[in-house]
């Protein structure tokens, strides 16, 4: 099981320096509003790809103490197979993030076939009623854990794109630099629409394999101009050369809009809550919530063999007494490594002497029994 044996943070937010000593299963860090347990978070969340669970700059992570900040941050973890990996503010170079593993340099996509960090915080309740794009960065972050690849080619695909919308608004009419740019577009943007569309399938297998839990199903689909093809069983290559055709078609569209009007980046993801038939922005807080959850645990039950790393932020604020024991029940069944927060211990009573408790209060963080 891949888990975090220690953790140390260096001027990382409100931290000046932070040692613990982490074990497998659940852990449980409870505490005031502000006493730090999100930023505790948000540091694990950086031992994976891109920016972490508050989605912050590499150069607005530093400590900042009377007015003065921190020339650098790091976050240092120990896994359970003694592999060390860093995550870091380069002090000469304050928007640069270093990553190592075993104190060798490494990229985003080493990281993350090392490691799977899946997170749930206050921020995503409004996943299903807020803009289609944090749907689409739901979806591609859940797909990292299936194929670690995916980030660079989703950054490939908006590289391209950002440079075609460019020429569009400026009104080139060069086709060789559209069918360069086109080119990436469709090879990547194929990728991204697969990848997306394999995620989903294995999103509802293990769904319905698990037809008993007290969170509801969720039916979650996809609607696009590339994954349609790939859905009806279009081969990769075909469905690359069909979105690069299109984009080439649409040219005279596009420039008039200013903008590249099809492709990945424009994507529908849909969420039904199953037993009542219902879109998942229609349903209540609490049952938006349980559909979230539930998509989690079936993210955490697909990708098992590989024990991700789960972080839920104040999970537990909108469910009731039998949820929350419905809850433990299956992250002590999956195994994982779990961290959750909350301001009430009582919150968590459910898990008993069957996780690691530490009592977080103005970042200072204590073992509780």
């Amino acid at each position: 099981m891949a888990s975090l044996t220690s953790l140390r943070l260096t001027d990382f937010r409100s931290y000046d320096r932070l040692d613990l000593d982490l074990s497998p299963g659940p852990i449980v860090l409870f505490g005031a509003n502000g006493a730090g347990k999100t930023n505790l978070m948000e540091a694990i969340s950086l031992l994976s790809p891109g920016r972490g669970l508050r989605g912050a700059g590499i150069d607005a992570l530093a400590r900042v103490n009377a007015g003065q900040t921190a020339p650098a941050w790091g976050v240092n973890a120990e896994l359970d197979d003694e592999t060390r990996v860093s995550v870091g503010q380069v002090p000469d170079s304050p928007r640069r993030r270093v990553v190592r593993i075993n104190r060798t340099n490494a990229t985003a996509a080493q990281l993350a076939e090392l490691l799977t960090v899946q997170w749930l915080t206050p921020a995503q309740d409004r996943l299903f009623t807020g803009p289609e794009g944090d749907r689409r960065k739901f979806l591609d972050r859940l797909a990292l854990a299936f194929d670690p690849s995916h980030g660079v080619s989703s950054i490939r695909y908006e590289k391209a794109r950002a440079e075609r919308n460019r020429l569009l608004s400026d009104g080139i009419s060069d086709v060789s630099w559209y069918d360069a740019l086109e080119m990436d577009m469709a090879t990547c943007g194929a990728k991204v629409a697969k990848t997306r569309v394999d995620t989903i399938e294995r999103l509802r297998e293990a769904i319905a394999e698990r037809d008993t839990s007290a969170f509801p199903q969720a039916e979650i689909s996809i609607e696009g101009t590339v994954e349609a093809l790939l859905i009806e069983g279009v081969y990769l290559d075909d469905a690359e050369n069909d979105f690069r055709e299109r984009l080439a078609e649409t040219r005279a569209m596009d420039r008039r809009a200013g903008r590249s009007l099809t492709g990945p980046h424009r994507s529908e993801i849909k969420v039904i809550h199953h037993g009542k038939a219902m879109p998942a922005g229609l349903c209540s807080t609490g049952e938006q919530k349980a559909l979230l959850i539930g998509l989690i645990l079936a993210h955490a039950r697909a990708q098992v063999t590989r024990s991700p790393i789960l972080l839920l932020d104040e999970v537990a604020a909108h469910l009731d007494a039998e949820r929350r024991q419905a809850l433990s029940d299956e992250l002590i069944d999956l195994g994982l490594q779990v961290f959750m927060t909350g301001t009430d211990r009582a919150l968590f009573t459910d898990f008993a002497d069957r996780a690691q408790w530490f009592e977080v209060g103005n970042s200072v963080v204590s073992r509780s029994e």
